[in-house]
């Protein structure tokens, strides 16, 4: 299975939801590293077909090698359009983490999918080097499997 290869540490779990509503709420974790060296977490909760919510995002600088690190994440729609949630940028320097408790996302189509891009930039200005490290399936939609 491709998914495989692009989590380096996952787990998920079943969580109760909120305010008794009985409903079942799913969470993620994933930690991965970057072919670089540079680490990102990211845990948030797939509530239904159509939303993310209580998503946080860490990027740590783990290479020492001055330049910033960042984080892209995407959501794909059950409409099949890609939408940016934005870039997290740790701009911290060696050894340091950023931390985003910002992490949401919600379409009326349906959310199927988030994708976590690992990226810095490459010396002197040129393009970032990027890898895309972990894809989530909402375990709601099942037709959003395989990728």
């Amino acid at each position: 299975m491709r998914r495989a290869g692009f989590v380096v540490a996952a787990a998920t779990a079943l969580t109760l939801g909120a305010a008794g509503t009985g409903r079942a709420e799913t969470t993620a974790t994933s930690e991965v590293t970057a072919s670089w060296g540079d680490r990102v977490r990211l845990q948030y909760t797939w509530t239904d077909r159509q939303t993310i919510t209580g998503g946080t995002l860490t990027v740590t600088d783990a290479t020492c090698d001055d330049r910033t690190v960042y984080a892209t994440l995407t959501v794909t729609t059950g409409a099949g359009r890609t939408v940016p949630l934005g870039d997290r940028h740790n701009t911290g320097g060696c050894g340091t983490t950023a931390e985003y408790r910002d992490i949401t996302a919600s379409d009326p189509s349906g959310v199927v999918r988030l994708t976590l891009r690992l990226c810095h930039p490459a010396p002197g200005g040129a393009t970032a080097t990027c890898e895309t490290r972990y894809i989530g399936a909402n375990p709601y939609r099942p037709q959003a499997l395989p990728f």
